[in-house]
């Protein structure tokens, strides 16, 4: 199911399939920062700057900038040299092959239109730049990884944030007529060059459009702008999926009201989903749009992280990830590669150059202080394009186990399997209110203060990325169970439960009718660590754990 790359993909009904008529799941990586650079990937300016009514570009914080302070810095010839070797560095053969080793299928290209289509009067491709993607698609032909070509960054800007690289946070797409023109255009062109290109998955035809909530009143804009573009391209490419995103950080549905591709039928919905309760309030709406125009649902972003806290991020994403795979959802996380420590999901980090003299150069571009001389600046930018190279990155082995399931991954046990058995008679819930449906017992860690502040939460002292997500057990009563998959296990796995008991107890670990461990939680106030037997080999392992008598706190399973 996630490794049938095989000839052409199209939708059928709620699913994907290969062209043996195989179902296939998505799971693939997005290669943020290569061919539309945004500052807080590699530690320039923080995601979104300045978000408003009206602001220029700010320093550092996409392309257009990085190009502005690398000419300051380095000098103008220096600055054409740089991005060549950037691309080449950032995203080469070897990060294609090593995507494919870590069990990844598919991989999206984010693009820049001003890269493909010049900023001036007129339509003038730059046809150098078109031959470049050809190569990098030759690239993943060869390594069996479908390509989804992302419009990141369209004529004008349509995200009003950074990541479109706009000349402002306006989003002008839907404001100028010459902006949605210029896009459907370059469309249009991508489209008829690739018609026959198999190894595309799909077209990803907006990133984020109108993003922030004041631009809501656009929405009938970016609905007429979609079925004007889905136009034009079925006019010279009708094989290829087209992904179709919402508004607010692709986070809502409310423009999913009509079939967007009446006449072929191969679109999907598109939605991002960062920081949210693993839960049906979240993948409720996502579902019901999906039987409702039954189409697939592909994640185009995603990812969990959280520097200050890197393992609530890792058990976050190995619990999303399963229920999209569950519900049969293809995710795609944001991103291959990215400074080490920042605040993304990456597979591979690289590390920042010279750190004071970086943090010289970021200062110069944000404050204005003291700028460094061309040499010791060229000197910091060239080690930079050598620490981007993959053979000088570090991967994240860890992370990428907690992206694909696989042995390795610790999970929180409040995040059991919903499709395999669990059973609980908890008649309440917590005040966030995570999984109430299910009637499992969920307590928070002892000690942990909730946030219960509601529509005054912004006065949490202490607030967390993934609020209380990190801090919820699971109580499991005489009679209840749940269950934990962990998949691709090549060789049998061992089991590990971390929890406690306030008493006398037995629980039980099986695996379908095999049981691997009976046993008893230690009574104590602390968390101990149980080991709990071994599963056996295979694509999915499923193990059960029940309480037999007694109660006992969990706070998570590892498989290891």
């Amino acid at each position: 199911m996630f490794q049938t790359v095989d000839g052409w993909l199209k939708t059928s009904g709620q699913i994907f399939i290969n062209e043996k008529g195989q179902e296939v799941l998505l799971r693939g990586l997005g290669v943020a920062n290569w061919l539309n650079p945004e500052g807080f990937l590699f530690g320039g300016a923080p995601f979104g700057g300045v978000m408003g009514r009206f602001a220029r570009s700010c320093e550092f914080d996409r392309g257009r900038t990085m190009d502005q302070f690398v000419a300051e810095l380095c000098g103008p010839s220096y600055q054409k040299k740089f991005w060549k070797q950037w691309v080449d560095n950032y995203f080469a053969e070897a990060d294609i092959r090593k995507m494919k080793e870590q069990g990844f299928n598919s991989v999206r290209f984010p693009l820049d239109a001003r890269l493909l289509l010049e900023e001036e009067p007129g339509y003038h491709f730059i046809e150098e730049h078109f031959q470049f993607l050809e190569h990098y698609l030759d690239l993943c032909e060869k390594y069996g990884m479908y390509v989804i070509l992302d419009m990141h960054a369209a004529c004008a800007g349509q995200s009003a944030v950074s990541c479109d690289n706009g000349v402002d946070n306006q989003p002008h797409l839907f404001l100028d007529e010459e902006g949605a023109n210029r896009t459907i255009r370059l469309w249009q062109e991508l489209a008829e060059r690739w018609a026959d290109r198999w190894i595309i998955a799909g077209y990803d035809l907006l990133n984020e459009p109108i993003s922030l909530p004041e631009f809501d009143c656009l929405i009938p804009e970016l609905k007429a702008f979609y079925d004007r573009l889905v136009t034009a391209v079925r006019q010279v490419d009708q094989k290829h999926i087209l992904f179709i995103q919402g508004n607010r950080f692709a986070n809502r549905l409310d423009i999913f009201d009509h079939d967007y591709d009446p006449e072929y039928h191969n679109w999907a919905i598109c939605t991002h989903c960062y920081e949210t309760f693993p839960d049906l309030a979240l993948f409720g709406p996502i579902l019901e749009k999906r039987a409702q125009w039954n189409v697939p649902v592909w994640m185009g972003e995603t990812g969990g992280s959280s520097p200050a806290n890197p393992e609530a991020g890792s058990t976050w994403m190995a619990v999303t990830f399963e229920m999209m795979m569950e519900y049969h959802i293809s995710y795609n996380i944001w991103c291959a590669k990215a400074l080490e420590g920042v605040d993304a999901a990456y597979s591979v980090s690289f590390c920042s150059p010279d750190p004071k003299g970086w943090r010289q150069i970021v200062d110069y571009c944000a404050k204005g202080t003291a700028k460094p001389g061309y040499a010791k600046a060229i000197k910091i930018f060239d080690e930079l394009l050598e620490n981007i190279k993959l053979e000088n990155c570090t991967e994240q082995i860890d992370r990428v186990a907690a992206m694909l399931r696989r042995p390795g991954i610790r999970v929180l046990a409040s995040g059991y399997d919903t499709d395999q058995e669990y059973s609980g008679t908890w008649p309440y819930a917590l005040y966030c209110g995570y999984r109430r449906e299910d009637r499992m017992h969920l307590v928070y860690e002892p000690g942990y203060m909730p946030n219960d502040l509601g529509g005054l939460a912004m006065m949490n002292p202490h607030p967390e990325k993934y609020g209380d997500y990190p801090h919820i057990w699971l109580r499991l009563e005489e009679g209840d169970c749940a269950s934990y998959t962990v998949r691709e296990a090549k060789e049998p796995v061992s089991v590990r439960l971390h929890g406690m008991a306030a008493g006398e107890n037995q629980i039980r670990v099986s695996e379908g009718e095999k049981i691997i461990f009976e046993g008893s939680v230690p009574v104590s106030n602390e968390i101990t660590a149980i080991p709990a037997g071994k599963t056996g080999s295979g694509e999915r392992v499923v193990i059960k754990i029940e309480a037999v008598s007694g109660s006992v706190v969990l706070k998570t399973v590892e498989f290891c």
